[in-house]
Order: structure tokens, then sequence, then C-alpha cells
């Protein structure tokens, strides 16, 4: 079947069946063939922003960071091609992601160049209005700003990735030099806070914590002879001390297959399973002291998913969306950003055209249908249309 027909069908199961699992196979065979493609890697970044921020299952930091590899993947495709409405597109599918992520100093760069490069939507105004108010809101919080009164038209587009749980595992800083003047440095916990996830063949650690290492070499990441006790350290000159992380495995691994990777808030220490077994915890309950209940176990509709499994002991509440302040007090604005949170970037346009054409008196989810023509106002019984 040729590429263009596939690359139809995909679409229309993501957008039109909402089957984003489906999709996401067909665009992974249709990059398969064509490694280059830019809209697959378009859209199988928007079947992993539609999974992650619809399905419980798949509500991980991998899900996120593989929509984001593959968003700039698609700009270094644009960007050797020459194409400005390709790197238009790809500047404003960027924008969407970090928008999403409340990243937005990050998400404004991205939302400037593809206005720059011309790109055009009937949503941008909206867009734009609501990334003004959630940059004051994030530079009042950081301090930059003073405070202003917040917009009242403000759109909350998706809810923020889930926090990762505080560390159950040892972790400490110890000094590493002293004197005959100094008193050794008390060994301390710092601010820390750790999750995993999983694939059949591996299984990656991230340690969020403020004193990262310089880069990948300076971590030293070593399995024990069991094979089932991890230990990772590596020096903090800025205090002098080291950063020390070990836990007990619930099950062996490779020892001799340790990835290290650093990134801007975390590290990730991938391991390789001996055996091809769903973990159901991280560690091992009976050298763990202090761990809690294990994760409960999912629903069917839950477990049908067969790539990208979260191994996370975190429930996720997803009755306890985080709303702004301002925005809690409004029941018909919360109301309205609780679905469009959890739509898919079509449902979301249709959901934003809809309402400003039909001057909010009309909701509409369906894009297809939105995209074709205006959404006309639709009074309250009792009440007409007047123009101005």
């Amino acid at each position: 079947m040729p590429i263009e027909t596939d690359l139809k069908s995909a679409y229309s199961l993501l957008y039109d069946a909402k089957k984003p699992e489906e999709a996401l196979e067909l665009y992974e065979a249709i990059l398969s063939q064509s490694p280059d493609n830019f809209t697959a890697h378009i859209y199988k970044a928007a079947c992993l922003e539609k999974l992650y921020y619809g399905f419980r299952s798949w509500h991980n930091d991998v899900t996120l960071q593989n929509a984001l590899e593959l968003l700039e993947k698609a700009m270094d495709i644009a960007k050797r091609r020459g194409d400005r409405s390709k790197l238009a597109l790809a500047n404003f599918r960027l924008f969407v992601h970090h928008y999403n992520r409340r990243q937005y100093p990050l998400a404004k760069g991205f939302f400037d160049k593809a206005q720059e490069l011309g790109y055009l939507d009937d949503t941008l105004v909206i867009w734009e209005a609501n990334l003004k108010s959630k940059l004051q809101k994030w530079e009042r919080k950081h301090g930059l700003l003073k405070k202003e009164e917040p917009s009242k038209h403000e759109v909350a587009p998706s809810t923020e990735p889930a926090e990762p749980k505080s560390s159950k595992d040892t972790v400490i800083e110890t000094s590493l030099t002293t004197t005959d003047h100094e008193l050794p440095l008390q060994a301390t916990k710092p601010s820390f806070k750790t999750d995993w996830y999983q694939s059949a063949m591996s299984l990656t650690i991230s340690l969020f914590i403020t004193s990262l290492p310089k880069d990948k070499n300076s971590v030293a990441a070593q399995i024990s002879s069991d094979l089932r006790s991890l230990e990772v350290t590596y020096p903090i000159p800025a205090t002098g001390s080291e950063f020390q992380y070990s836990t007990k495995l619930s099950h062996e691994v490779d020892p001799n297959q340790i990835s290290v990777s650093v990134l801007t808030k975390k590290i990730e220490i991938t391991l390789t399973k001996k055996q091809k077994i769903q973990w159901k915890r991280l560690d091992d309950p009976a050298e763990s002291s202090r761990s809690s209940t294990p994760s409960q176990a999912p629903s069917a509709a839950e477990g049908n998913v067969h790539t990208y499994p979260t191994s996370s002991r975190k429930t996720i509440d997803w009755s306890k969306i985080d709303v702004d302040e301002d925005e809690k007090n409004q029941s018909a604005d919360a109301f309205f950003q609780q679905l469009y949170s959890r739509a898919d970037p079509d449902t979301q346009r249709a959901m934003m055209k809809s309402m400003i054409e039909s001057n909010g008196t009309a909701l509409n989810t369906n894009w297809e249908e939105v995209a074709k023509k205006t959404v006309e106002t639709v009074p309250p019984k009792g009440a007409e249309v007047k123009q101005w």
C-alpha cells in the first residue's frame, strides 16, 4: 500500500476513529519504510501525546520524551529540506507540546517562530492570549513580574505530567575530603524524588535531584555480584560531597548492560532485565524497610497496552486535575477546562473555534464538522441575536 494511503488511514484512526494505539502502530510501520517522513513524525508524536493525556497506562516520562524526540526529528527534517511550511508546523507542534507541559517561556519561543514563519490556524489568537496570561503568572510566581489581575477568559489546554513520587530508597551525601581542623559533613537527605518505568526487555530509573552531575561520565553505576543491588554515585564539587543512591532490585539485571543519561532535571539509569517478565515493583520489599503498599494492579481496560507501560507505584487521581486558583472559582470555565484538558489537539481546536464563532453559545468537539463552516450563535430561549 502506498505511504500516502497509509498516512491517511493512520490520521483517520487517530482523529476519526479515536484509536491512537492503532494509529501509532501504523505510523511506526510507515517510519520503518520511510525514516525521514515528516508527517509520520509529527502525528506519531500526536499519538503519544493523546495516549499520555488520555490513558493512565501511558502516563509516564518515556511517552512524553518519545513524543518530544519525534517532534525534534521532524524539525531537523524540515530544516534539511528548507521547507518553510513544515518548519512552521514543527514549531507550532513544539509550542503546543511545551505549553501542555507548562514550560511557558520555552513554548513562547516556538510560538513566536511559528508566527514568524507564517503558520496559520483559526485558534492562534486564543493560543496567544492564553500564553500571555500563563507567562504573566509564571513570571509572578518566579518573582519577575508584579501581580496583575488574572485573565477572565483563559483556557487551560492540558494538565501537567504527574509529579514523581518521593524516593523510598537509600540516598545520602557524605563528605569526600576533611582536614584536621574540620568535622566531616553530616550525612543528609537532599531534596530527591524517583520514578521508574519498564519495557519487556529493560527498565529505567529516573533520579530527580537538584545537584546534577556535570555529565554522564561523572556517574558511576554498578550492579553487585548478586545481580540485584544497584549503586549510583557521583561527586558534587560545589559542596565537597558525594551523591549516593542504592536500592535492592526485585529481580536480576545484566551487570554489563547499564546506560546512564543526564538530562536537564534528572538522571536516568537504564538496566537490561535477565528475564523477560513484568516487574510489579522496583525494589525488593524484604530489603526495603520503608517501602509502602505495592502498586495496584491495572484493570482489564487499562492493561490492554502493547508498549511503553508504566510501573510507577504512584496512582494518578484523574479527578484531581491541577487548575489555577482563579480558574477554580469559575464553575462554567472549570468544566470547559476539564473537557479541554483531556481532549486531543483536533478536539481542542473544534472547542475553541465553536466557542469563539458562536460567541460562547455553542460548543462542538467535532473538528471535521467545525472546520467546514462558521458556527452560528445560538441564543438562550427567549433571547435574540442583535447585530452591532
